[in-house]
């Protein structure tokens, strides 16, 4: 992987007065408007300068009504599976949507019903508890494992899981966020064979899939079985990829045809019939002419991944952190330092004064950890494990 000198990513952006929620919201969110924010999953990097001129291509004329939706938004999607990940989808598999977490609630609404069991694998994404106590489901926990600097899932257990008949779905996440796996394709054909076994449903989050590391490759969990995998819905969107998150737009590609009519059944029932005009035309610009924004990006992404790791190891040995393969997250664990969640969170907030998403809220394992966001410049990122590394120092 190289870089690209086209491409600064070093440039500091002000991002204050925005109406950035990553920024103009730490009061709200931390009690504490001096901390330097590394929390949300978005970027502080520009667009790729193609999406930036759609936009504002559009934008120039002065009516923002409703939009159609053309056949060239469902080809970008499927010449960017094809290239990225070597997956061949049909366009009457997908489905335009506001988002991935209003797609798998949508598609949990649609695929079980009030009372059944949806398995996922903590510490994970705290939306996925969100959307399955909100429809009325049970959450049930198959709990990953950490095993020499890295998590792996616990197949005797998501088996025990899978086979109980109370539980319809798996909620998965891959990459993994926040631990930042990219999962193996021999670790997805034993999940894959075993949802088949216990005839359980996956929906598949794969929001992060075009944002991996050397020496990692991503697999579409759909794409395993030939034909296609049937029982399995993929969640996917350019807003990770490409920092455009607030545009609001994503995709659902549900192969079997029963399934997807059953989740258009919860879009009509919803009026969500509707997308971001912007959100399209960034996504197209995105998938049809970012590809070397994109390779650039994660050559200066991973070099951010190195440089945690290096400061960590060599500067705050008692933290454990998980390099990421994937993602641009990244998992700490203080838990040589503080073994109180609220503890870890006051010194966080108020002695190191820089803003990390809470390790409790992605499950009870969670506890003592929190989740960095890499993506921003590597200066501010240094600045932010200084704060870390003087706060420590003054409590030892």
């Amino acid at each position: 992987m190289t870089g690209n000198k086209l491409f600064d990513f070093d440039k500091s952006i002000t991002r204050q007065g925005t109406g950035s929620r990553k920024w103009d919201a730490l009061q709200d969110v931390f009690g504490n408007e001096e901390v330097l924010p590394l929390w949300i999953a978005d970027m502080d990097f520009a667009v790729p300068d193609a999406v930036a001129a759609r936009v504002a291509e559009r934008a120039e004329h002065p009516i923002y009504a409703y939009n159609i939706q053309e056949d060239t938004i469902y080809q970008s999607l499927i010449n960017w599976v094809k290239r990225r990940h070597g997956w061949d989808i049909e366009k009457e598999w997908i489905l335009l949507a506001p988002g991935v977490v209003p797609s798998i609630s949508l598609s949990i609404l649609a695929l079980s019903e009030p009372g059944d069991g949806v398995i996922v694998q903590p510490p994970v994404y705290p939306p996925f508890f969100a959307c399955i106590k909100d429809n009325e489901r049970k959450i049930v926990e198959n709990p990953l494992i950490s095993k020499d600097g890295r998590y792996e899932i616990d197949f005797t257990d998501l088996e025990e899981k899978l086979a109980d008949p109370a539980n319809k779905l798996l909620l998965f996440c891959s990459p993994h966020n926040p631990v930042g796996r990219v999962w193996t394709k021999e670790e997805l054909t034993k999940v894959y064979e075993l949802c088949q076994k216990y005839n359980v449903d996956v929906l598949s989050d794969e929001i992060h899939s075009d944002l991996i590391y050397s020496g990692h490759k991503h697999t579409v969990f759909a794409s395993l079985g030939k034909p296609v995998i049937k029982q399995s819905i993929t969640f996917m969107a350019a807003s990770k990829t490409f920092n455009i998150a607030g545009l609001n737009f994503s995709f659902i590609i549900a192969p079997c045809k029963r399934r997807r009519g059953a989740i258009k059944a919860w879009f009509t029932r919803l009026h969500i019939n509707r997308n971001n005009l912007f959100g399209v035309l960034a996504t197209e610009a995105a998938y049809n002419e970012g590809e070397a924004w994109l390779e650039s990006l994660l050559y200066y992404l991973e070099q951010n991944a190195d440089t945690l790791v290096d400061f960590v190891q060599t500067r705050l040995p008692k933290v454990k952190v998980y390099k990421p393969e994937g993602t641009y997250l990244a998992w700490l664990d203080f838990r040589a330092y503080f073994t109180d969640t609220a503890e870890l969170e006051t010194f966080l907030i108020h002695k190191a004064k820089v803003g990390l998403n809470a390790g409790k809220t992605f499950g009870a394992q969670g506890a003592g950890f929190a989740r960095i966001n890499l993506a921003t410049q590597r200066s501010v990122l240094l600045e932010a494990l200084a704060r870390i590394e003087k706060a420590i120092q003054a409590i030892q």
